[in-house]
């Protein structure tokens, strides 16, 4: 190396360590991609990067990739992406035990589906009609009070239940994967919340829920809807027999007679329906909307409507005791202000 003095006082240095091969472009390209060492790569492995696919000469002289590993572009879908939302936004994922417990039955959209099919106008008409035309048929067969029918409490009762059925799968949506119930349940409640108040209509409030029971199980003529057939009857009766007084029991000969997987189902939706019908406690529709947030030991409703609904609440919690046995923790009920509807 020589070194030489500048007019300006700097030294300056010349030699063969100083001075840059230059090549082709491709020959500085291929050394480039040649130089990794062995090292490197372990490293990349070990941190769980994925190496992809090296493409070897096959013997017509083209590339292929090599068999050692594979690499691909197309991200992996995810259900929980493109199921239909059923939790606002809190700070728990489900745990993996509570995820599988979703039934793969439940499609992306079909819990959208069956809240639109509630809103046909022809559930309400349908269940007046089949009722007036069953007690027709009766006949002379009413012997005390317990079996007339009051035009104006069935209409009430079917507007009541439609509600009950809207608000029961906004329950249902948030709940469902600590429940464990799939998408046959959400259809089995909706029916039942539609006709739970029927006993109502047929003998007044007094043991009306064992009524709705005893209609739905001996009333052929009402038709089951959401997609569910015949064998299902059972199943939508004892729900509204459930939706208010006692909890489910093995002392109940209809419900001992389940299976431990039916028994368990229809504890959570039977928990789901007694919420819901409790948010219209008043039948005035008060709950417009409900919000869940769902915690490792709590779970919180918040109630959103054009006027108070606290009564709804405080009746939604005392009929939450099923809900709360169930979850292991504790249940809020509460009403929202107007302006969060938005940000919860």
């Amino acid at each position: 190396m020589v070194k030489s003095t500048a007019k300006n006082g700097r030294t300056r240095r010349s030699g063969g360590r100083g001075r840059t091969i230059r090549g082709s472009g491709a020959e500085a390209s291929t050394r480039k991609d040649q130089v990794v060492s062995v090292d490197e790569r372990e490293d990349v492995v070990a941190e769980g990067a994925e190496i992809c696919a090296v493409e070897e000469p096959s013997l017509d002289g083209t590339f292929a990739p090599s068999a050692k590993t594979a690499c691909s572009e197309t991200p992996v879908a995810r259900p929980e992406e493109d199921a239909c939302p059923s939790v606002d936004a809190q700070d728990e994922v489900p745990s993996e035990n509570e995820a599988s417990s979703v039934s793969a039955e439940r499609g992306p959209c079909e819990l959208d589906v069956l809240r639109g099919e509630i809103f046909s106008e022809e559930l309400e008409q349908n269940a007046v009609e089949q009722m007036f035309q069953w007690m027709k048929e009766r006949g002379g067969q009413a012997e005390n009070e317990e079996t007339e029918l009051s035009g104006s409490a069935l209409l009430e009762a079917a507007h009541h239940g439609r509600h009950v059925a809207e608000l029961s799968l906004a329950l249902f949506g948030a709940l469902s994967a600590r429940l464990g119930l799939n998408m046959r349940w959400a259809r089995l409640l909706a029916q039942a919340a539609l006709w739970h108040d029927l006993g109502f209509a047929v003998g007044g409030r007094r043991r009306h829920h064992k009524r709705s029971m005893e209609i739905i199980e001996g009333n052929d003529r009402l038709s089951l809807s959401f997609g569910l057939e015949e064998s299902d009857r059972p199943m939508v009766a004892l729900l509204a027999r459930y939706h208010r007084r006692a909890w489910p029991s093995e002392k109940h000969r209809r419900f001992a007679a389940l299976s431990e997987e039916d028994r368990k189902a229809l504890c959570g939706a039977a928990a789901l329906l007694r919420v819901a019908d409790a948010l219209d406690f008043r039948h005035k529709g008060a709950v417009e909307e409900v919000r869940v947030s769902l915690h490792r030991r709590s779970a919180r409703v918040v109630c959103f409507g054009a006027e108070s609904c606290r009564k709804e609440c405080r009746r939604a919690l005392k009929k939450g005791d099923l809900l709360e046995s169930l979850l292991g923790g504790r249940l809020e009920v509460r009403q929202g202000k107007e302006g969060d509807r938005n940000v919860f």
